[in-house]
């Protein structure tokens, strides 16, 4: 992707959103490991707005990622209203096939840290499954503070192209400013719960709950306990905020993105 094709960075109830299509972010992670460096690409849902919300941290390290791209159906919804569109959902449940397949033929290693003990082993397993030739190693995320340069050194070690963190938010965000620093991976991404979901912990929703935009409701049906306060409560939360920034953005004539 070239500085002319830079995605427009939006701003729902005050996170920034970047404007890019799956191809174009698949794009964006070729030109950060042909580049160098460290960059990180951060999924935007309600949720994450509404912890940013509270949170300065993380709304600093959201603004300070190279990418936030929209990993939820209500972000693209509200971007749409606020008149400052995002061409579509990114879920990294459906992002990490093609990542996948793409670091398989390039040759480019992945080393994923995260999830509950034996749920990365097992989503790694997949991954080599599904993309033959494709080199993973992987951490659960359940590994004490005073291991952590341990961690860093064997990611050293592996040379992954690409770096999948999948510790929930804020933690996953917490984590990755706090160590990039030591980090060599080109493309480090948070990534949520995508470990469950390829090792197969979790089934996903129907093909057409997706489509209707409703992922979160089945979600919700699968994790009663933990995520009733993150939907129920904060479903609603969102929402409010988005007629807020509506409000203010028309009571101005309608603001720029």
């Amino acid at each position: 992707m070239s500085a002319s094709t830079v995605p427009r960075r939006r701003r729902i109830v005050g996170v920034p959103v970047d404007a890019v299509t799956e191809q174009q972010l698949l794009d964006r992670i070729d030109d950060w490991l042909r580049d160098g460096g460290v960059h990180v690409a951060v999924g935007v849902n309600a949720h994450v707005c509404n912890l940013a919300a509270r949170d300065g941290a993380l709304r600093a390290r959201l603004e300070a990622a190279d990418l936030c791209y929209a990993d939820g159906q209500s972000v693209v919804a509200a971007a749409r209203l606020l008149g400052h569109p995002v061409p579509e959902r990114l879920a990294t449940t459906d992002v990490v096939h093609p990542l996948a397949a793409r670091a398989a033929a390039a040759g480019v290693r992945v080393f994923l840290f995260g999830g509950r003990p034996g749920v990365a082993a097992q989503a790694a397993g997949r991954l080599r499954r599904e993309n033959p030739g494709l080199e993973v190693a992987e951490q659960h995320g359940y590994l004490p503070p005073e291991h952590t340069s341990e961690l860093l050194e064997r990611i050293a070690a592996f040379r992954p192209g690409i770096l999948l963190v999948g510790l929930g938010d804020p933690a996953q965000q917490d984590w990755i400013a706090a160590n990039r620093h030591a980090l060599t991976a080109p493309a480090v991404l948070s990534c949520g719960g995508l470990f469950d979901w390829l090792a197969g912990s979790h089934r996903r929703a129907p093909a057409w709950m997706i489509r209707a935009g409703l992922e979160w409701l089945w979600r919700l049906l699968i994790e009663p306990r933990r995520l009733a306060r993150r939907y129920v409560l904060g479903n609603p939360a969102f929402v409010l905020r988005l007629a807020r920034q509506l409000l203010r953005e028309r009571g101005r004539g309608r603001g720029a993105p």
